[in-house]
């Protein structure tokens, strides 16, 4: 049913023409406040369609409403309905520039792929997203979550690919380091000290750093490393992109 004309925004499915394949999930969300989120954003004139700081401004709101255990997260479905069903639009609005009637399977991905997949379903990503890198705050409380790092990480969208695409991220203290050692501002901190007279863009440093990172835990067990050695391993990857494609040897 999922088809080029939906693909293209040309025709909707409603729950209704979807009935003989809904199943019940066991509880109720009010959706609202994503409704509401959606629209502010939407509304916002230095917000661009297509613009992956859309999915940094919805990720916190979406993470609260949808105040699911990582077991529930899990199951494909639940995203399916929600990008097909209840929030087509946003979809197209995020990522109509990916259809290609051609080759519409970009497309069709940010519908229906998910569950262990982190990667690419429109909204599946961005819940997970902000659930491998927000703080708890002190309360406990869902009001009372940091989603700070959330932003940095999914407001850079090579750094939030690189992380997502790859198994690391599912262990957080990895994924904390991450958005924290190659986000924007530490990068550009480093530029600005002036030790490389033509350092790589950031694009290119996170994507060199995290491929080097899978690399190195594929020889390391990540769950029996100190928090200290895992922020120590990838700044000096890092240093070392840094260094090579800037010319040092």
């Amino acid at each position: 049913m999922i088809d080029n004309r939906f693909l293209a925004g040309e025709r909707e499915l409603t729950e209704d023409d979807l009935r003989p394949y809904l199943q019940p999930i066991g509880r109720s969300i009010d959706l609202s406040p994503v409704d509401e989120r959606i629209e502010e954003i939407r509304a916002d004139d230095d917000i661009k369609a297509q613009d992956s700081i859309i999915d940094a401004e919805l990720a916190p709101t979406l993470h609260r409403t949808l105040d699911l255990t990582r077991n529930e997260a899990a199951d494909a479905g639940l995203w399916h309905f929600l990008c097909v069903v209840r929030f087509p639009e946003f979809v197209h609005y995020r990522w109509d520039h990916v259809f290609n009637p051609e080759s519409p399977g970009n497309m069709e991905e940010k519908f229906l792929k998910a569950g262990t997949d982190a990667y690419s379903n429109a909204l599946h990503r961005i819940w997970w997203g902000a659930e491998l890198t927000y703080e708890e705050g002190e309360s406990g409380e869902v009001e009372d979550r940091d989603y700070s790092r959330t932003k940095q990480v999914l407001g850079f969208q090579e750094l939030a690919n690189d992380i997502l695409d790859h198994d690391f991220a599912r262990y957080t203290p990895v994924t904390h380091a991450c958005g924290d050692l190659l986000c924007h501002d530490t990068l550009n901190d480093i530029k600005e000290e002036g030790t490389y007279d033509d350092p790589p863009s950031n694009s290119n440093i996170v994507s060199r750093t995290t491929t080097l990172l899978r690399e190195e835990l594929t020889v390391r067990r990540v769950e029996t490393m100190e928090d200290d050695d895992i922020v120590e391993t990838i700044e000096d990857l890092r240093d070392d992109v840094m260094r090579l494609e800037a010319g040092w040897s």
